[in-house]
């Protein structure tokens, strides 16, 4: 198992360690790099070092609707991080980890030390997260698990996603589509962060925004190995070879037999999964490329196939108001 001393830019693309809080990242910025981002350089600390160079880097203000970027990941991240805590029994909410006692013991040693080291990288984005909004002037709540309802329940604690807390298919069901929803969130907040472009706290948020996005990618792909692991059939986003399209097709879920409003909330967050269309940026203007309408290769043939893969090979984004009403059962009040 991996050191819980490892960062989350260790942990997973190391290169990524040596382009962000390197002094030599620092030196090539022009930042005078204080006692407080010398330590954080010194021990590896992105939270601490992001924080102090973000502070002493920029004399210019970070946008209000930048802030507000990071206020909202700040919540998503906390969320993630306070369901793994009680999952693993090291919530600070004692009966949070009760909740998942029964659930727990059926993990077993592989997908509990990913389960653990995914986090760690939650942890990671939630004290990146608060230093960003912290030194950028803005207000970081404190969050806990009893500001939570994992089971989608609004606070009454008896929500659609209640088997989660028994049943080890659901709960690893319920993690997928947590870490889906982030990656689709942070990619639907990628075009605002692009129209600040030339901020250069705005160009720092974007390009961290991008790196959280890729580990959020990397937990969902783990979780759909382990799914796939236990049932192969519970992961099927393909049928005959092919991808059926978005909502519970993409979801996965199988033969699992699921409440109404779990099926509800599985659909809204994972529809236009089935979307090929795809939006690029040449310079000057935006783009709209049906990836499923590109050229034949030798390895992509007929017209299915090669819908297919366009289909899985982009996350669609979804807007801050789709990705709110997504997680507001799971947010108590």
């Amino acid at each position: 198992m991996e050191s819980q001393q490892q960062t989350i830019l260790d942990a997973v693309d190391p290169e990524i360690m040596d382009r962000v809080v390197t002094r030599r990242e620092a030196i090539r910025k022009g930042l005078s790099v204080s006692s407080v981002a010398a330590a954080g350089l010194a021990m590896g600390s992105v939270p601490v070092t992001l924080a102090a160079l973000s502070r002493e880097a920029f004399a210019q203000q970070m946008p209000g609707d930048i802030l507000g970027v990071l206020q909202f990941a700040f919540t998503l991240e906390n969320l993630e991080n306070e369901f793994y805590k009680a999952v693993l029994g090291t919530s600070a909410v004692p009966a949070q980890n009760v909740a998942f006692e029964q659930v727990r013991g059926q993990i077993p040693v592989a997908a509990r030390e990913s389960i653990e080291l995914i986090q760690r990288h939650e942890q990671q984005h939630v004290d990146f997260l608060r230093a960003a909004i912290q030194s950028n002037g803005g207000s970081a709540p404190n969050f806990t698990a009893n500001d939570f309802d994992f089971t989608g329940g609004n606070g009454a604690g008896d929500g659609p996603f209640l088997a989660a807390t028994t049943d080890l298919d659901v709960l690893l069901l319920t993690s997928q589509a947590f870490e889906d929803t982030g990656v689709r969130a942070y990619k639907g907040q990628i075009p605002l962060l692009l129209n600040n472009s030339g901020n250069a706290n705005a160009d720092m948020v974007l390009e961290d925004a991008c790196r959280i996005e890729t580990v959020e990618g990397r937990h969902a792909s783990r979780i759909r190995r382990i799914r796939r692991q236990r049932n192969p059939e519970i992961t099927a986003l393909r049928y005959s070879g092919y991808i059926l399209g978005g909502g519970l097709e993409a979801a996965g879920i199988g033969s699992l037999s699921l409440p109404t409003e779990a099926v509800a909330a599985l659909t809204a967050i994972y529809t236009g999964e089935e979307d090929t269309v795809q939006t690029t940026w040449n310079g000057t203007q935006e783009l709209r490329i049906d990836t499923a309408n590109l050229p034949n290769t030798d390895v992509i043939g007929d017209t299915a196939r090669k819908r297919a893969a366009a289909q899985i090979a982009f996350d669609a984004p979804l807007t801050r108001e789709q990705v709110l009403a997504i997680v507001d059962p799971f947010i108590v009040g």
